[in-house]
């Protein structure tokens, strides 16, 4: 499964970076907006003008399907690593669930480029998922999921960027 959404918005890439990275930002947001049921940055090395690393622990109950909530239980806890690079204005993440993360790959990419006096953004997203029988409909979950946190991510930080 690949995706790939774009919003345009009215800020400069480093301010959105640095909103992104903010450890209490990120946390707020998924506590406020994406209904996580925790948050919590792990680690966090680095910063926005040189580069960074970062860990990323939530939790979440989605709406999911029966075949994949029996799979992943009520709850999935997830780790994201993102690396965020400076030079070309993107940030590459891995998504690993607490459940299945052996049969579960999910990577993606955010990139930024400022034009007129905006920021376009491009959220990239690819998962593969090999549980025989039900790899398909976690990998269309997924999407579903990656589709909706994004929209509403993007949502929360313009109520911050764009006040």
């Amino acid at each position: 499964m690949k995706l790939t959404l774009q919003h345009t918005l009215r800020c400069t890439p480093t301010a959105f970076w640095e909103l992104y990275y903010d450890p209490e930002f990120v946390v707020r947001m998924h506590l406020e907006a994406l209904g996580s049921t925790s948050a919590e940055v792990v680690s966090q090395e680095g910063d926005v003008a040189n580069g960074l690393v970062r860990t990323l622990r939530y939790g979440q109950k989605p709406n999911m399907p029966g075949p994949v909530r029996k799979i992943f239980g009520e709850e999935i806890t997830t780790t994201e690593v993102g690396t965020f690079d400076p030079a070309t204005s993107s940030s590459t993440f891995t998504v690993t669930p607490g459940t299945m993360a052996d049969k579960t790959k999910i990577e993606g990419k955010i990139v930024l480029v400022e034009k007129d006096g905006s920021t376009q953004q491009t959220f990239t997203l690819e998962a593969r998922v090999k549980i025989f029988g039900a790899g398909p409909v976690v990998e269309r979950f997924i999407e579903h999921q990656a589709r909706e946190t994004q929209e509403k991510s993007v949502a929360f930080m313009r109520t911050v960027l764009e006040a």
